[in-house]
């Protein structure tokens, strides 16, 4: 059986929660840190906007410029191999810094906040989304390279001693992705993720983002037919019930950088 990559239903009520994110804000420019293979900066620029992705990872930086070759033709996006945090005096700063699922790689949270923060304009928006609730620690957490997971109250805590203001979190993908998380757990499990146990923590984390597991990542083609933003409506609108609890497995937070925009 082929398989190809389709988001999972958690994916399509992350990419619905930044939407909600930034609809009524003034985002037009934006830099994806840790874009892996670029799925999220795809869908801010499918929403009009320009951008900046920065990753390590070479193999990630590879599917990234697949992914976004109309937009770094049109010259409304391009890559950028290496850290951010340290070059932050080198890329200009945007409306929006994004980082998805990253945070909980580094071992200095904090510090790494302050150091997204230094790319974003005065007044404008930081957004960082983290594996939610330490009770759910996993076997999936072993192989990608994660040091922590975060309950609502730490990410908050990280975020304002990062020096982010209107800091506010939100749980996202409730309840679809607690329902599917011990059997995305399994399937880790019983693929070749496994394998990566005894990897070093950098080699997991540059592989994080662009992993292939059949039914968790990749899927047969007809899937698309379950899996899509049309279908999928309905857990969008019952996901925006539970932003403001502390039950997410994944939690978006997010928060204005000091000053205003000029």
């Amino acid at each position: 059986m082929n398989f190809v990559r389709i988001d999972p239903p958690g994916t399509f009520c992350n990419n619905e929660a930044l939407r909600d994110l930034i609809k009524d804000r003034d985002v037009r420019t934006f830099v994806d840190v840790g874009c892996g293979g670029g799925q999220m900066s795809k869908l801010l620029c499918s929403l009009g906007l320009t951008g900046v992705g920065v990753d390590f990872s070479r193999d990630a930086l590879r599917i990234a410029e697949s992914n976004l070759a109309e937009e770094i033709a049109a010259g409304a996006y391009r890559l950028v191999e290496g850290d951010a945090t340290e070059l932050d005096q080198e890329l200009p700063k945007q409306d929006m810094a994004l980082s998805y699922m990253v945070m909980e790689h580094v071992e200095d949270d904090v510090d790494f906040a302050r150091r997204l923060l230094r790319l974003v304009k005065p007044g404008g928006l930081l957004v960082l989304a983290v594996p939610g609730r330490r009770d759910h620690w996993s076997f999936e957490d072993e192989t990608v390279g994660h040091l922590r997971r975060y309950d609502r109250e730490d990410l908050e805590r990280v975020l304002v001693a990062g020096g982010l203001e209107d800091v506010r979190v939100w749980s996202v993908a409730v309840p679809v992705a607690n329902i599917l998380f011990r059997i995305g757990d399994a399937l880790v499990k019983n693929s070749d993720e496994a394998k990566k146990i005894g990897q070093s923590q950098r080699q997991q984390t540059e592989t994080s983002g662009i992993r292939d597991i059949p039914w968790k990542t990749v899927f047969p083609a007809w899937v698309k037919l379950i899996l899509n933003r049309v279908t999928l409506y309905p857990l969008f609108v019952l996901q925006r019930m539970f932003y403001n609890t502390g039950y997410g497995v994944t939690m978006i937070g997010f928060g204005k950088a000091p000053g205003v925009n000029t």
